[in-house]
């Protein structure tokens, strides 16, 4: 069994596609993902949670699968630390502007055991298609939800009139192995198509190394699979292979970058204020022994569909794998 297959065993991830068409002129802010993330997150509250608005009780919060979501907490982690959610936005990545002329296309993808809150999900997009959308609240009307699949390029239809299939493509282990070992093995591209916004030694990286992508990409991919499988958590494994994986990365010459800096923010209300999420959009490419990017291509392509970096609840850190 690969060895991600072993670290990863049981985690899976399910890509939605939503299509909806304006009834009104929508206009997103230039990271559309913090529109969709906070509209979506309205939608869930106001119409499938019994105590909104900031009231909940802690035992409401265990119990109340809408609250499991949106503020997944970590009853051991220091202070009530976050841990990372089991949900990533993508956003459109066409335009920024949208009339009853247009359809816009977004996604939510959910990780693990979210996967079980589907409905609740499609039902909020509608929920939010009535809420409105931006900069004064455009609306738009659902017209179909489709589940994807990047590793295969594929969508399949879950929506047929009021009724909403279970999907059949999401993101295993197996497929992942699968599909990498139809990548090259002598070089990998990535598309950075939302802001991939990363820090090292507490400061911003600006220019992106093989090292310090794949450190943060292991360090999520370890703390997905220790909150959201069942598999028996064994951190010493996952350090040994993280020293492995890193050993190659270090032996990876970057070929080309065309990444460059993407300034953008997020409005918070409770916090009345302006915070950047910007970050390296753009295209990399890396090249070096076989062996070295061999090892790294099922890593590469977990990430594709769990994103990276921060802020990936607001559709950051969403690239693509590209032989």
């Amino acid at each position: 069994m690969p060895i991600h297959e072993h670290l990863m065993q049981g985690l899976s991830i399910h890509h939605l596609r939503f299509r909806v068409r304006p009834t009104e002129t929508i206009i997103l802010p230039e990271q559309p993902g913090t529109a969709l993330r906070g509209a979506l997150y309205q939608a869930l509250s106001e119409n499938f949670c019994s105590e909104p608005f900031d009231q909940q009780t802690p035992d409401h919060k265990q119990r109340c699968p809408v609250c499991w979501l949106l503020a997944a907490e970590d009853p051991l982690a220091g202070r009530g630390e976050n841990i990372p959610r089991p949900l990533t936005v993508e956003p459109p990545l066409e335009q920024t502007t949208y009339t009853p002329a247009d359809e816009m296309t977004f996604g939510f993808s959910l990780i693990g055991q979210a996967q079980n809150l589907l409905p609740y999900v499609a039902r909020a997009v509608q929920k939010m298609g009535d809420i409105g959308l931006g900069k004064g609240r455009g609306r738009f009307r659902l017209m179909s939800i489709a589940e994807y699949s990047p590793l295969l390029d594929a969508e399949r239809t879950l929506m047929n009139g009021n009724t909403v299939k279970m999907g059949t493509l999401p993101i295993t282990p197996t497929r992942i192995s699968e599909a990498a070992q139809q990548f090259p093995s002598e070089r990998v591209i990535l598309e950075l198509l939302t802001p991939l916004r990363l820090t090292a030694s507490q400061e911003l990286v600006k220019q992106l190394t093989p090292v310090i992508f794949m450190q943060r990409l292991l360090e999520r991919c370890q703390n997905l699979a220790e909150h959201y499988t069942a598999s028996t958590y064994v951190r010493q494994e996952w350090l040994t292979v993280i020293d492995t994986l890193l050993a190659a990365a270090s032996d990876i010459q970057t070929l080309y970058d065309e990444t460059y800096w993407q300034d953008s923010f997020s409005g918070s209300r409770r916090q009345q204020r302006m915070t950047p999420i910007g970050g390296l959009v753009g295209r990399v490419c890396w090249s070096g022994e076989s062996t070295a990017i061999r090892e790294l291509i099922p890593w590469l392509l977990w990430g594709q569909s769990l994103h990276l970096g921060k802020n990936a609840v607001k559709g950051n850190g969403l690239y693509r794998v590209l032989p």
